[in-house]
């Protein structure tokens, strides 16, 4: 589908770096949807996932400190509880502006399920940062109390970790591709997709861990053909490329990210990620990766602002009708 363009929305762009109410929650799916009007415009075909690192690791954390009066929640369940209640507040948001605007488009969101790689070492090794953010002596009260394993994010604090082993498949794929082709506005693979692994016989099975949402964002892309893919981050200054900042240079090139990659000069892990997602999302077919901000997103959809990864001009426009 070459007129499919996949929308990523960093976690925290829903949830912010720290707790936040549904209400803010709410209010920030709006702005999402009044934001990504001009998309909602034009004839692309739409697929949109979203982060879920704080959502999850709040739902964990909630039934931690209630588990002296309630069942415990697995990690696999924590996903499809963030993923069903952000999709719906987002459904609701989507819906809610189209007719605001007297658009007529179907709005779905897809509980989705993502395989794992079982037999990789990531597995069983706690890497993936979740949930709120603290201090060191709280972290390492958490760790001695609760034993978690606990992860230090230079410049902002210490989080829990958890396993995040690599997407293999997406489920639920075939359905999505038919509602995305036919027009539907689809919400999916929230959180990266709920963690399952394939038995010896076939049969689907959760797992204790979360997935990475840049990797499975890849995978759709490939599988929808997408030429675009849209980055929603928090903050621009998460984007720093060494000297670089995307205020400062509006275009990059595939090679020129590729270099920064082995160049070594990042200073997130989180842009790692987000740059490694655009890399292999352009070697895999893709024309342009485009990252910008909430804030900022009807200006980059306006070609005012944000940062552009791959060719100049992609064979399709983010907005407008064709």
């Amino acid at each position: 589908m070459r007129d499919a363009v996949v929308i990523l929305v960093h976690g925290e762009v829903l949830a912010g770096e720290h707790e936040s109410t549904i209400p803010d929650q709410r209010r920030n799916a709006s702005k999402l949807a009044e934001g990504l009007l001009p998309v909602l415009r034009s004839n692309l075909r739409v697929a949109l996932l979203h982060g879920n690192k704080p959502q999850v690791g709040f739902v964990l954390f909630r039934a931690e400190l209630a588990s002296h009066i309630l069942h415990s929640i697995p990690l696999d369940v924590c996903g499809a509880d963030t993923q069903g209640a952000t999709g719906y507040m987002l459904s609701q948001a989507f819906m809610n502006v189209l007719r605001k605007h007297s658009l007529h488009r179907n709005v779905m969101s897809v509980l989705t399920q993502t395989v794992v790689d079982s037999r990789d070492s990531l597995f069983h090794q706690p890497t993936k940062a979740i949930g709120p953010r603290f201090d060191r002596d709280k972290a390492e009260q958490h760790r001695q109390t609760r034993r978690w394993h606990i992860v230090e994010e230079p410049g902002l604090g210490y989080r829990r970790a958890v396993p995040a082993p690599p997407p293999l498949e997406i489920v639920e794929i075939e359905d999505i591709k038919r509602l995305v082709e036919s027009g539907t506005i689809v919400i999916t693979a929230g959180g990266g997709g709920i963690p399952v692994i394939r038995t010896e016989d076939g049969l689907l099975e959760g797992v204790e861990a979360v997935v990475d949402t840049d990797q499975v964002a890849c995978i759709l892309s490939n599988q929808l053909q997408a030429k675009v893919m849209l980055m929603i981050v928090e903050k621009d200054d998460k984007f720093l490329l060494s000297r670089l900042s995307v205020e400062e240079k509006k275009h990059l090139s595939l090679q020129e990210i590729e270099a920064i990659l082995t160049g070594n000069t990042l200073r997130s892990d989180m842009v790692r990620a987000k740059l490694q997602a655009a890399a292999k999302f352009l070697n895999s077919g893709g024309e342009q990766v485009i990252v910008t901000t909430l804030r900022k997103l009807p200006s980059t959809l306006a070609n005012e602002s944000g940062l552009r990864i791959g060719v100049a001009s992609p064979s399709l426009e983010l907005f407008g009708d064709r």
